[in-house]
């Protein structure tokens, strides 16, 4: 089993939710964690209960979308440690909000400001370190929250959000694949979990003004998105996924890191890769 006590995590997203429980898991074991967040009161907050159990925590406002806010995150996290053990693209907005609706009532602003987080910010995010944890030459890792919604036939109301969650996943695998082609010692996973207690359905309240949105859910779909919104609110844990993670990390050597308990996600992958197999032996 392998020990990562004293390993740097940088974690976006970290404020709430899944990275706030991956944060959390981390610095328990040990681990100097910089946190980086777009809502800077909860960031505070989050630093302030991880620095009660461990010193080594930090946390950094930034907006994941914009290229300079990834270079000044990288900039402190090597001042300060000099180096980067795990980099975990956590940061996401986008599922059964305010204006979830059909992919053609979609506003150009939902398409631009999910884009712009969900996809430009890990994109960001492996520009700017990816070169730097390949000058290190040591073991690291690259985490990027996908969703079990990357895995899936879309369900209906989730258009936008699980579009990107599809480009995550290739993104991902594409890293995967050429980091190993040129023979790096960095290590990229997927996590895929599945619905989880997170304030994303509340995603609107940093969502930037000038992408502000006035498109409302289509009446027909609102028993689905309210559907949607009660199963994260009983679902699993930050710290179940943050627990699975770190197990995967010590233990197996996964690409895929699903949460799925109650066999959901196998049954639906299955789904959607056998219609495909169906239709190429037409």
């Amino acid at each position: 089993m392998k020990e990562f006590k004293d390993k740097v995590a940088v974690i976006t997203g970290a404020a709430s939710g899944i990275g706030y429980g991956i944060a959390e898991k981390f610095t328990k074991e040990g681990n100097k964690v910089i946190l980086a967040d777009i809502e800077s009161k909860a960031l505070s907050e989050a630093e302030h209960k991880l620095k009660k159990i461990n010193s080594n925590v930090s946390g950094i406002s930034i907006d994941v979308a914009k290229i300079d806010d990834i270079k000044r995150l990288a900039k402190s996290c090597i001042d300060k440690y000099g180096k980067v053990d795990f980099l975990i693209n956590n940061a996401g907005v986008g599922f059964a909000g305010k204006s979830s609706t059909t992919i053609w009532e979609s506003s150009l602003n939902d398409w631009k400001w999910i884009f712009d987080v969900n996809i430009w910010g890990v994109i960001n995010v492996i520009n700017v370190f990816v070169p730097i944890m390949l000058k290190q030459d040591t073991e690291c890792f690259i985490i990027n929250t996908a969703s079990m919604a990357s895995l899936i036939i879309p369900a209906i109301g989730t258009s936008i959000y699980s579009i990107t969650k599809f480009a995550v996943i290739a993104i991902t695998e594409s890293l995967k694949h050429e980091l190993a082609f040129f023979g790096s010692k960095i290590k990229v996973l997927a996590l895929c979990p599945s619905l989880v207690q997170t304030n994303i359905t509340k995603s609107d309240r940093n969502r930037p003004k000038e992408l502000n949105n006035t498109v409302k859910t289509n009446p027909k779909l609102e028993p689905i998105i309210d559907a949607y919104r009660r199963s994260i609110e009983n679902g699993i844990s930050p710290e179940f996924v943050a627990e699975k993670l770190y197990q995967t990390l010590l233990n197996d050597d996964k690409f895929y890191i699903p949460t799925d308990r109650h066999r959901f996600l196998k049954s639906n992958v299955r789904k959607r890769m056998e219609g495909i197999i169906q239709d190429l032996q037409k």
